[in-house]
């Protein structure tokens, strides 16, 4: 009796430190799985076209000026453009609202804070940049979303075209 006590005791000890073992291995792969994709998100890029065609501009002077070229602090600008994907088919449009932080006599030196939001058919996406005018390249953040893009986080680029601008929106996973 003593011999079948002593050998089920170490076969219930090596069970017990097996299975201690296994739930070690099992939190640990989820520990390394959860930060592995926490370090590195899945990114979601899009690629959109504003068209000047069919936008809508305009400046609203909050103060006096004498030179209709000035864009002073504090002076709105407020515009729309029409949105197609890359086979040009329209596929939404941009809300835009900038107020001017920096002003300048020459409206191309002068720097603005923007707010923006893209319609799109599947949901919304909200970004912010601040931009000058004169400059061809504009970065900004997107700072969230509606529908197929709530809670969005990423990076806008846009780039001035003849045409309107080429954006490339990277959000995070």
């Amino acid at each position: 009796m003593s011999a079948t006590l002593q050998t089920r005791a170490p076969t219930r000890r090596r069970a017990a430190a097996l299975l201690a073992a296994t739930a070690a291995a099992a939190i640990t792969a989820v520990v390394v799985l959860s930060s592995a994709s926490a370090q590195a998100p899945a990114t979601r890029t899009l690629i959109l076209h504003e068209l000047e065609k069919g936008s809508t501009y305009t400046h609203v002077r909050n103060t006096r000026t004498a030179s209709q070229q000035s864009n002073s602090q504090g002076d709105l600008i407020v515009f729309t453009n029409p949105v197609t994907d890359a086979s040009g088919t329209r596929i939404g449009k941009l809300h835009a609202q900038c107020v001017t932080t920096v002003g300048a006599r020459d409206f191309r030196k002068s720097t603005i804070t923007c707010t923006a939001v893209v319609h799109l058919g599947d949901g919304s996406l909200m970004g912010q940049f601040v931009a000058s005018p004169a400059g061809s390249t504009t970065t900004g953040a997107i700072t969230g979303g509606t529908g197929a893009y709530a809670n969005a986080r990423g990076v806008i680029v846009s780039k001035q075209t003849q045409a309107g601008g080429n954006d490339t929106i990277t959000l995070a996973g």
